[in-house]
């Protein structure tokens, strides 16, 4: 309903934080853009590696490439395993069915889903905004993180505030356009998962831009590597990510994409 109160709607009129020169602009043209293309279309699913690690800086900088991945509301749901112990590495490649991707590699890393976390990241986030409740959040912000995301993340072993969050949603998509989901557990795995593969993505193009190969991973024993790493049961992993300098043998053959117009539609 128009004129009715909405977080989402009202944020375009905070003030920007984000200097110009820090954001995408004209000159990517000719400053990034080609480094970009030459990444994007050089990263392959590497099948076999020489089995050295990347180097811990370049690794760890990946890393930190990794987790600016674009984050539902923030809460940054996921946590990521580089898997540095000799021993958990050569478990977790057996848990990875024993594929040359993960026995060859020279770095095994765990991208798991944390949706069961997304109260504590909301507190520490909020801590990170307010400066530990020195500067109070304004609206539609306040809002937006005290009362739009409980109700859209808060859920219970019997499925108590499924039924809330069902009947809220239905009743302003009546009067107005609404989000339709996360309403059931299952829609908050599939937000996790959605999240992590996001910060995988990231990772992976940063590995891809640093000269360095990768291949993911999701043929996998989930549970037994979940297990193996410690990871507690109201988390799930989503892939495994194998990076290396991949071998000549690594690719399997050209790289073959359905046509444009078969995936992209212009509406």
């Amino acid at each position: 309903m128009p004129g009715t109160p909405t977080p989402l709607r009202d944020m375009d009129r905070l003030a920007t934080v984000v200097a110009k020169d820090d954001r995408p602009n004209p000159s990517f043209k000719i400053s990034a853009l080609p480094g970009f293309k030459k990444t994007i279309q050089s990263r392959r699913a590497m099948r076999v590696f020489d089995g050295n690690p990347v180097p811990e800086d370049i690794l760890r900088d990946c890393l930190r490439d990794a987790i600016l991945a674009p984050s539902s509301s923030n809460l940054q749901c996921y946590e990521i395993y580089w898997v540095r112990d000799d021993d958990k590495k050569k478990r977790v490649a057996a848990l990875c069915l024993g594929q040359p991707a993960a026995t060859t590699a020279g770095d095994l890393i765990v991208i798991v889903s944390r949706v069961d976390q997304w109260q504590s990241h909301l507190r520490k986030l909020t801590d990170i905004m307010t400066d530990n409740g020195k500067t109070p959040l304004k609206d539609p912000v306040r809002d937006y993180y005290e009362n739009i995301i409980p109700m859209l993340m808060k859920t219970d072993r019997v499925g108590f505030n499924n039924l809330i969050r069902r009947f809220m949603l239905w009743y302003k998509n009546r009067r107005e356009p609404m989000v339709n989901g996360p309403v059931r557990r299952a829609d908050h795995r599939v937000y996790g998962h959605v999240q992590a593969s996001l910060a995988a993505e990231n990772l992976m193009l940063s590995i891809a831009a640093h000269g360095y190969d990768s291949c993911p991973m999701g043929g996998i024993d989930q549970r037994a590597i979940a297990k193996l790493l410690g990871i507690p049961s109201t988390a799930e992993v989503t892939m495994v990510i194998g990076a290396g300098a991949g071998k000549p043998e690594g690719l399997f053959g050209e790289r073959v994409r359905l046509p444009y117009h078969a995936l992209v539609k212009e509406v």
